[in-house]
């Protein structure tokens, strides 16, 4: 399996919710959140390399596939709070890198919305909270696989806010970088560990990605499940 930093840290949310969606492969719903996150990020993008910002918001329109909750303008209004222009950077930065030297490694992959001359990386964010940089492993994470494609030890690391217009920015260190890759490293290590253990024991589902109650639930297609099958109770909030 190539790990993505979602993946993993879906698996550090709710092992359960992992197992189902990326071991069973079961689809979840296409929701109105992520569909405008889809639309907006590939209108920035569109910006970002040329196109007028009519034609960028008909095309994130198109990529998020019409979903029928969203709305042209609300698009529109998220987008014009990006601040981009033309030829700024290096758009939807692919990488996909071992996560150690050792042979057989797990392998992590991602997408960087924005990539600097300089080397900084920009993470669009469409989010209705926020939150701040080292609440999660995200920007870190990519400021090392960027760290590693470009050989540079410090990367500026942004999370924009657009529905508040507000920046969160950190200059990452090689050892908080560092920190990031062994967190990916280590996680990616008990999924393996336990997929192994799980052909061993077939019925050990529920050992091995148990469910982890959490304000998430509320938004998991699987927690009818949990709270029929295994009386979860969910936390409110």
């Amino acid at each position: 399996m190539i790990f993505s930093f979602s993946r993993l840290n879906l698996y550090r949310q709710c092992p359960y919710r992992f197992y189902n969606k990326y071991i069973l492969g079961k689809e979840e719903p296409v929701t109105k959140p992520l569909a405008l996150g889809k639309a907006v990020h590939q209108s920035i993008d569109d910006i970002i390399n040329g196109f007028s910002h009519e034609e960028a918001v008909m095309n994130g329109y198109a990529a998020a596939g019409f979903h029928e909750e969203l709305m042209h303008q609300e698009i529109s209004n998220l987008v014009e709070r990006a601040p981009v222009r033309p030829n700024m950077g290096k758009t939807e930065v692919y990488f996909k890198l071992p996560l150690s030297e050792r042979h057989n490694a797990p392998e992590i992959q991602g997408y960087i919305d924005l990539v600097s001359p300089d080397g900084a990386i920009t993470d669009w964010k469409t989010n209705r909270s926020i939150y701040g940089v080292k609440d999660n492993k995200q920007l870190a994470l990519y400021a090392w696989a960027i760290s590693q494609e470009i050989d540079i030890d410090r990367v500026e690391g942004i999370l924009y806010f657009l529905r508040f217009r507000k920046e969160k920015g950190k200059i990452f260190s090689k050892e908080e970088m560092e920190e990031a890759r062994r967190w990916a490293l280590d996680t990616a290590d008990e999924i393996n560990e336990r997929l192994e253990l799980l052909e061993i024991m077939p019925k050990g589902t529920d050992r091995l990605f148990p469910t982890k109650p959490s304000r998430q639930c509320g938004h998991c297609p699987f927690a009818g499940h949990c709270i029929l099958e295994n009386m979860i109770v969910i936390p409110p909030g």
